[in-house]
């Protein structure tokens, strides 16, 4: 029997935040991809729920997201209670878990399902590919000769359509909501079970150009490409249970984030979306994990106060572990993303969050080789980048384990200080990453000019601050002018341009930027238009009243809307101060300064307005 054969630019190994994030990267960016899942459904209930300033920041930069956060239950603040037999029970500590440095949104916690419903409606409001569910991979090749081809599809993976029994048998401990159900949510229809796809029962090999492993920490795919999970999960031996419940309790953080440890074990609250709290207790062991159990070890803990638990959404267990794949990517074809590539305990509630912006890193890099925008040879910057940060999670990690064992001698000061000290990386809003094709530092042939805006990190993303449209003195979040769309975004910060010698240095680079050998001129004729690819924001200081957009070169809005492409940062004619971008950012007011920002939103350069030049070659070494 002949097994059916069939061609696409990228698949997805596995439909979890992570491996949703990958596919809503390629739905934007119009790359034809193919997203699989060996389960019957998405998840409903339970499992990660801690949602990070910057993975909301990242949502909001795709336009998905917002009843998401609405309807969560926001972390504004966190306190930590101590006590022991001779001691009662007392709060030791509070700090917030955010400030408006770190950016717009708050600490949310919320069930996976709806991150993943969230995901889900953004992939489908782009176009982009359904999740196949019951497709389980089962073979992959890679033929070797071919690899250098950007184009061509070096990859051979063979995957099974599971039968209805086969996937029901695979899928017995999983439970679907129904209407009536505590967590039913009539969003998640068109999610609740798998649709019909005529391939039940067969095998099928898809030949692809890339492949992304997303599958979790038992990932098929790294251990069919062969790669080592490094790592341990005896650090701490003992474990904890976790269960979303609906309760009451006298406890009086009950409805803020907490921790409380007496006699060196540690328990705690989390306030979460519609009502439900979820608890974390210590356990003897995983079989011991049941709802009584860890029900009882929290009561033990937080006695003399007391908690009803009068219903019972999810539990689950944890341990410590602490693990890394011994490669991220084999030859740039085959890539692992989230939980496949690394796994770490559940303590900061950051894991999903960096699990989706590996993906977030990867995708419209994937998407721009596919779509001949860019060379092959970027794909290394994502083992780079994403190898940087996956080694500061796990650092992170392993320190707060060590002041937060799971079995006893909890330490509430050290605990704290490492949560509150970190917040700026748990939020994610400080990954930063180092010199390379990308990130014009360090020991690159091209330097940043870091001093010319302090406030704008090379390496990490720009954070927003408000201005106004020249158009209408409109207030407008700066950072929402950065989309999630694929494109890379020249930020001119034109000072004051109403004196004519700043004028004119606006008016020289843009002479440069359309020279032939310029960047905005290469995919002149090439199938590409120059605007699906770059953008030219202004933001500048001067007066709208001694300021036309019209007195600035139209070359820089060529084929494009100035109107939402100016903006300016001066009060002069308000009563009131609606804008000080210049200031947070640190850049001159009169003399400005040149940013280029990379499609994920990342700081890629910063120059002076005379470093067009510069500018050019750094994005000639990334552009086909």
């Amino acid at each position: 029997m002949t097994v059916p054969e069939s061609t696409t630019d990228v698949v997805v190994i596995g439909a979890g935040p992570s491996g949703l994030m990958a596919a809503l990267w390629l739905a934007r960016c119009g790359v034809k991809a193919r997203i699989i899942d060996t389960r019957a459904t998405k998840v409903f209930r339970g499992h990660a729920d801690g949602m990070q300033t910057g993975t909301l920041d990242i949502f909001d930069s795709f336009g998905i997201g917002e009843d998401l956060y609405e309807n969560a239950a926001q972390a504004v603040e966190m306190t930590f209670w101590a006590g022991g037999k001779d001691l009662p029970l007392k709060r030791v500590a509070r700090f917030p878990k955010w400030y408006p440095e770190l950016g717009q949104y708050r600490l949310i916690h919320t069930s996976q399902g709806n991150t993943e419903r969230a995901l889900l409606d953004g992939i489908k409001a782009f176009n982009g590919p359904e999740v196949e569910r019951g497709v389980t991979a089962a073979a992959i090749d890679i033929d070797e000769s071919k690899i250098g081809d950007a184009q061509a599809l070096p990859i051979k993976l063979t995957v099974r359509h599971l039968t209805e029994e086969e996937l029901a048998a695979s899928s017995k401990n999983d439970t679907v909501p129904q209407p009536g159900d505590f967590n039913y949510n009539p969003a998640d229809e068109p999610y609740l079970k798998r649709k019909a796809s005529g391939k039940e029962g067969t095998t099928e090999v898809i030949h692809a150009k890339f492949v992304i492993g997303t599958d979790g920490s038992r990932s098929w795919t790294r251990n069919a490409l062969g790669f080592e999970f490094l790592g341990d999960d005896t650090g701490d031996e003992s474990v904890a249970g976790i269960l979303d419940c609906v309760a009451t309790s006298n406890f009086p953080d009950f409805h803020i984030q907490t921790m409380i440890a007496k006699d060196g074990h540690g328990c705690g609250f989390v306030p979460r979306e519609n009502g439900l709290t979820r608890i974390a207790a210590p356990v003897a062991n995983r079989a011991d994990a049941t709802p009584e159990s860890i029900i009882n070890s929290l009561k033990e803990i937080i006695s003399p106060y007391e908690i009803n638990v009068t219903m019972i959404d999810w539990y689950g267990v944890f341990g410590t572990r602490h693990r890394v794949s011994s490669s991220s990517s084999k030859h740039s074809r085959v890539f692992l993303a989230g939980d496949a590539l690394h796994v770490h305990s559940p303590r900061a509630g950051i894991g999903m969050n960096f699990s989706i912006q590996d993906s977030y890193n990867l995708g419209w890099k994937i998407a721009h080789v596919v779509k001949e925008i860019s060379p092959l040879h970027i794909l290394k910057t994502y083992d780079e980048e994403r190898g940087l940060t996956t080694k500061q999670l796990i650092a992170f990690d392993k320190a707060l384990s060590e002041q937060a064992p799971l079995g006893g001698n909890f330490s509430v000061k050290g605990t704290r200080q490492g949560l509150q000290d970190g917040l700026p990386f748990t939020s994610t809003t400080a990954i930063e990453y180092e010199g390379g094709p990308f990130v014009a530092k360090g020991g690159n042939s091209i330097t940043s000019k870091q001093h010319l805006a302090p406030g704008i990190i090379v390496g990490r993303r720009i954070p927003s601050q408000t201005v106004e449209k020249h158009a209408n003195g409109e207030p407008h979040e700066f950072g929402k002018s950065f989309p999630s769309d694929g494109r890379y975004r020249i930020v001119i910060f034109a000072g004051d341009v109403s004196r004519p010698e700043q004028l004119r240095r606006v008016e020289r680079l843009s002479q440069v930027l359309e020279l032939p050998e310029a960047f905005l001129r290469r995919f002149d004729g090439q199938g590409i238009a120059p605007q699906d690819v770059f953008e030219t924001l202004v933001l500048h200081t001067a007066s709208r009243d001694e300021v036309e957009i019209a007195d600035l070169p139209a070359f820089l809005f060529k084929n494009a809307d100035p109107v939402n492409q100016v903006f300016v940062d001066n009060n002069d004619s308000r009563t009131w101060t609606l804008s000080e971008a210049y200031s947070k950012y640190g850049i001159s007011r009169d003399r400005g300064c040149l940013v280029l920002v990379r499609p994920d939103r990342y700081t890629m350069y910063i120059g002076e307005l005379e470093d067009a030049t510069e500018l050019i070659k750094l994005m000639s070494s990334v552009l086909i």
